[in-house]
């Protein structure tokens, strides 16, 4: 009983740090779709997750930063340009 006990207080501990992590992202991404440009927003998604544009299609990238996937095509090709000069 005391081993069932000691797992669920450890399952208990591990929900709660997942949960914490969650919130934490959560709000991070609120306050990044308030306080940042969508270009902000793309480049900063590009710093956390360096490779997440050749794993995930435009239309999924767009809907993620809440904008249309012409305009994120937009924002990228300027990006592009720009590392190029």
């Amino acid at each position: 009983m005391l081993q069932m006990f000691r797992q669920n207080m450890q399952t208990m501990e591990l929900r709660s740090v997942i949960d914490e992590h969650l919130l934490s992202q959560t709000q991070a991404r609120y306050v990044d779709l308030h306080r940042a440009t969508t270009r902000e927003r793309y480049e900063l998604l590009l710093q956390r997750c360096p490779g997440i544009v050749h794993h995930l299609a435009l239309q999924g990238l767009a809907s993620f930063l809440c904008v249309t996937p012409n305009y994120l095509s937009t924002i990228r090709k300027d990006i592009t340009f720009e590392a190029k000069k």
